[in-house]
């Protein structure tokens, strides 16, 4: 299943343009280096540039940021961190113990995405101030394959969902900025979410603040040259949605059943790449392997459902075996172009097709042995076909045999999300028997996740208070008990058509629905409302749609008689995707005959969302 690669849009560029920056911030520390990187920007900062890069700008040695500082090296040392107090305490300890055997020694402290304003007043407090040189790193996008971006920001859900910092949308808003100046302003807007909406608050700043009116002379000639380089009378991608991820939480808190999806729920992917264990590679250490569409082994299967994809490697496999025993018969001169043309690649290809044998193995192997139960229960929850009452017996069979807390409080929230919210009784026994089994502490985790409104519980603790409180309040509290038309994830999923018709059988290896991504029990809400945004069915029919998901809705259409914009959407999801969706999206662009190009702050797991709520 391979994305249409039409329209001219290379992705690539912006790459090159993160790497730009990048070296222009070493260039200010010139000479030579030794580089201390923030352990959650190391596989971003790998996938931008790589150690040659590095090394080429005179950086000598390279660092995980950690507690104690590294070996001074050089005569400078620049630090590569997030805006979190954690690393910065770091970095400030590390300043002080450097200075003291190597006063002379130049520190530069980079920010990245985005030098926010407590962190000047922080290194004054830690008597820093004048001794640290500050500098700032905004990458774009980058370009985890030819469809999916990403900004690799593994905070921005805690941080704006739980803590409501939404500062990360300013980085969002630059990286969709860039992409419009490349390839020019997108014409149709669909906006949902908080987040959303801040980023779309940010996007006007920009464009604000680069009217030619208000910029300089020599910028404007700039921009008028790179326009005509380009040649851009109409824009290049004719549709832009954003999402927050909170308007679809029981998409990732279900198990994931594609190949892709099934690789980051079990071995974990982090920009773009997967680290398979030992076992798995047949080595004595864990090796770290890109996925993207480039190997042609995992373009065929990554959207795969899994359970299909043993038997295509087994296939594959057999195939490039009979080609090669096909060369004991060949001649001289045919064995000579044989070696020549077609034997490295066979021998890459058997390699490829053995590697991602090996890690189906291990993942059947690791599969719980109530997996299927636990299939059975995530589906009858969503469907409806099963007996919640089963699925609670299951969920508190789970907590009583003290199974990982992330699964546990994953299958609690699709179980609370599926059932429009539980009783408060029903939630403090369930909620009993998690702090019985993972802690008392975990009462404030329970409580961040119901924050998030991941953990739905129905209030009904005014119902006591009704008959005591003044009439004007009683018909409030009472009203407010009273069931809200359109509320609550069901009436959404009736409303989007969100579970397949049971009479309709979903094909899960040649699929033409999107919910094969789920054994066709139910089908993303995001890729969903694309589709139907993109089937042309109007910006009310749109509009109504999104009443029935949490947030509000800004939506951006051209003039009329404007033209509507080629076949190309960007859709971007803030607080993490997950690769079902992406199988699902790229399915989508299959059947629209669409380009669809994801972009996200980061790719995600529903046991990462959920270890974003956890207490340590």
């Amino acid at each position: 299943m391979s994305q249409p690669q039409s329209l001219g849009i290379d992705v690539e560029i912006l790459r090159r343009l993160s790497r730009n920056r990048l070296v222009r911030v070493l260039e200010d520390a010139p000479g030579a280096k030794d580089l201390i990187i923030d352990g959650d920007l190391m596989k971003m900062l790998d996938r931008i540039s790589g150690a040659t890069l590095l090394r080429s700008h005179g950086v000598e040695k390279m660092y995980r940021l950690d507690r104690l500082p590294p070996p001074v090296q050089s005569a400078q040392r620049v630090y590569v961190v997030q805006p979190s107090l954690v690393a910065l305490k770091y970095v400030a300890d590390h300043v002080h113990s450097d200075k003291l055997n190597h006063p002379d020694i130049n520190i530069h402290l980079v920010i990245v995405p985005r030098l926010v304003s407590w962190v000047t007043p922080l290194l004054e407090e830690e008597g820093l101030y004048g001794a640290v040189t500050l500098h700032e790193f905004t990458p774009d996008f980058i370009p985890l394959d030819d469809d999916l971006l990403s900004l690799e920001m593994t905070s921005f859900f805690r941080n704006a969902f739980l803590e409501g910092d939404f500062s990360g949308c300013i980085s969002v808003a630059r990286a969709i900025n860039t992409l419009q100046g490349l390839y020019g302003r997108i014409p149709n807007v669909v906006a949902h979410g908080r987040a959303a909406k801040a980023v779309m608050n940010a996007l006007e700043v920009l464009k604000e603040q680069e009217s030619p009116k208000k910029m300089p002379q020599k910028v404007v000639n700039e921009f008028n040259t790179v326009c005509s380089i380009r040649n851009l009378k109409a824009p290049e991608i004719g549709h832009l949605f954003i999402f927050d991820r909170d308007a679809d939480y029981v998409t990732p808190l279900l198990t994931q059943l594609t190949y892709e999806g099934v690789l980051d729920e079990y071995f974990g992917i982090q920009a773009g790449v997967v680290e398979f264990p030992a076992d798995v590679v047949g080595q004595d250490n864990p090796r770290k392997v890109p996925l993207n569409s480039k190997d042609t082994i995992y373009d065929n299967i990554r959207n795969r459902h899994f359970a299909g994809v043993s038997s295509y490697l087994i296939t594959r496999a057999r195939e490039v075996k009979a080609k090669k025993d096909q060369a004991q018969n060949m001649t001289t001169g045919e064995m000579r172009d044989f070696v020549a043309n077609e034997l490295r690649t066979l021998q890459a290809l058997q390699a490829t097709l053995g590697l991602h044998l090996k890690a189906c193995e291990a993942i059947t192997k690791s599969m719980r042995r109530d997996f299927e139960t636990q299939l059975s229960t995530e589906h009858g929850l969503v469907t409806r076909a099963g007996n919640s009452g089963k699925a609670q017996k299951f969920l508190k069979d789970c907590l009583a045999r003290m199974l990982p807390l992330a699964g546990n409080l994953r299958l609690l929230c699709l179980y609370s999300l599926t059932q429009d919210g539980i009783s408060r009784r029903e939630y403090e026994d369930i909620a009993s028997q998690v702090l019985t089994a993972h802690g008392h502490k975990h009462l404030i985790t329970l409580h961040h996740l119901r924050q998030l409104g991941m953990l739905a519980v129905a209030d009904t603790s005014s119902v006591s208070t009704v008959n005591n409180a003044p009439l004007q309040d009683r018909l409030a509290q009472v009203t407010s008990l009273l069931p809200k038309k359109g509320f609550g994830w069901r009436s959404a999923a009736k409303r989007l058509r969100l579970i397949p018709d049971a009479d309709e059988p979903v094909d899960l290896h040649n699929p033409t629905h999107m919910s094969y991504v789920y054994n066709g029990a139910y089908t993303p809400a995001i890729p969903k409302v694309v589709g139907d945004a993109l089937s042309g069915r109007g910006v009310q029919y749109l509009s109504d749609n999104l009443k029935v998901l949490p947030g509000t809705t800004t939506i951006t259409t051209p003039p009329a008689g404007s033209p509507s914009g080629p076949r190309v959407a960007l859709v971007v999801v803030l607080g993490g995707i997950t690769f079902a969706e992406v199988a699902a999206f790229r399915l989508l662009a299959l059947t629209s005959a669409t380009r669809i190009i994801l972009a996200s702050t980061n790719t995600a797991t529903g046991a990462q969302l959920v270890a974003a709520a956890v207490h340590e």
